[in-house]
């Protein structure tokens, strides 16, 4: 295991931007119907979650209040053991207008960062 946290929220920010670059190609439709990209695209949400717990929201949430930190580690735990009630097209709209700006509170983040 790496002693430099930081590990995480470069992983994070993989996985959004593995998100994002699917997003471009995809419509609203081709997510609810499609089982193999929303299960991609939900199982690197699932990691940004968990990076965030494994980085600590701490000093996520020091830097950038206004960001749902805890939420979003939430969700992780929400698509491990609650999946049957997950709401898709909230996660659609969520995929749509939320990792834009999460995507730059990681790399301000990260770029604040010894």
């Amino acid at each position: 295991m790496t002693t430099d946290r930081r590990i995480f929220l470069i992983h994070a920010l993989d996985c959004i931007d593995f998100i994002t670059e699917q997003l471009l190609s995809l419509d609203k439709r081709d997510f609810l119907e499609n089982r193999i990209i929303r299960n991609a695209l939900l199982r690197n949400l699932e990691v940004v979650g968990q990076s965030f717990k494994d980085y600590g929201i701490e000093p996520l949430e020091s830097t950038h209040p206004a960001i749902r930190w805890r939420q979003i580690a939430g969700f992780r735990n929400q698509h491990a053991h609650e999946y049957l009630g997950l709401d898709h097209q909230l996660i659609w709209g969520i995929l749509n207008q939320h990792l834009r700006p999460l995507r730059q509170a990681l790399s301000e983040h990260l770029e604040a960062q010894p």
